[in-house]
């Protein structure tokens, strides 16, 4: 029986249509990952990602009167714990604790305004979401002839311990100063934002450099008339999620998560209802990003 060449074509078109989707699957094609299909399985398997903050920093995170911890980067994580289908179980501890503790396993992740630098680049590795900003807080009483850094040389400097801007205090203030033929500033350490803070408020410290974005809390919770001096001298350093350098699928599956947040709106509200929008970061997000230098 004699087949006609329209039978043919009509059997191999229809065996064709059958073993494209096939191969397409193969190949990838037609499947985007989501960020959820990205994160490792033993953490699909608990469905919880343990995080570590110091919940001691407005507007990053703190414990508000009712006793639970709000802030823009609670907002952000539980936005992207939201696309990767598990929960973030946070766990509050000293600042200067928290790499050490990702580090040696007793917690998979931190977030807490954590500037991403090669220093700490050598013992973790960071999914950048952000860019620290800095600004020097001084009693308005102290402060009539403070207007910018170069006001604040010789004076007595505070920071918290484990923050990038002791490092700022003793680097690039004291090189400008120098510079200008004035002496540097000393700088003291203190455990907490709180302690930090209060060194100033006593009197124990001229001025205290800490992030520009707490301006508002730090003025409306400080005891006495604070002025914020802006520090355009110091660079603008991504901040990070902190993670094991040896799991660096569980840090592509964050970045995917976090690129899904700004993807649909979400990381642009938060960061406008916090009113941190300087912080923002204005181009994609990524692992391990490079400085971009105070314009």
């Amino acid at each position: 029986m004699k087949v006609s060449n329209e039978y043919r074509r009509n059997k191999f078109s229809a065996a064709l249509a059958l073993a494209i989707p096939g191969v397409l699957l193969a190949t990838g094609a037609v499947y985007a990952q989501s960020a959820a299909d990205l994160l490792p399985q033993k953490y699909r398997d608990a469905g919880v990602i343990n995080l570590v903050t110091d919940a001691k920093y407005p507007p990053f995170q703190y414990i508000d009167d009712s006793g639970k911890m709000i802030g823009f980067e609670v907002d952000l994580w539980d936005s992207i714990a939201e696309r990767l289908n598990v929960k973030m179980e946070v766990t509050s501890v000293a600042f200067d604790s928290m790499i050490p503790g990702v580090q040696s396993g007793r917690w998979d992740i931190s977030m807490e305004g954590i500037t991403d630098n090669a220093e700490r680049q050598a013992v973790v590795s960071f999914v950048d979401y952000g860019y620290t900003t800095s600004s020097a807080y001084v009693l308005e009483s102290k402060g009539a002839e403070i207007n910018d850094h170069l006001a604040l040389c010789g004076l007595r400097g505070a920071a918290q311990s484990g923050t990038e801007w002791v490092g700022m205090i003793t680097a690039e203030m004291a090189t400008a100063c120098t510079e200008a033929g004035k002496p540097a500033p000393t700088v003291s350490e203190y455990g907490t934002s709180d302690a930090t803070l209060l060194s100033v408020y006593s009197g124990r410290a001229d001025f205290v450099l800490t992030s520009a974005a707490s301006a508002q809390e730090i003025m409306k919770a400080a005891p006495h008339p604070v002025k914020v001096i802006p520090m355009p001298i110091l660079p603008r350093k991504p901040s990070g999620i902190a993670f094991r350098k040896d799991e660096g699928d569980l840090g592509k599956a964050l970045l995917a998560a976090l690129k899904e947040v700004r993807a649909d709106g979400t990381y642009d509200k938060i960061y406008a209802a916090w009113n941190v929008e300087p912080m923002k970061m204005d181009h994609e997000p990524g692992i391990n990003l490079e400085t971009v230098p105070a314009k």
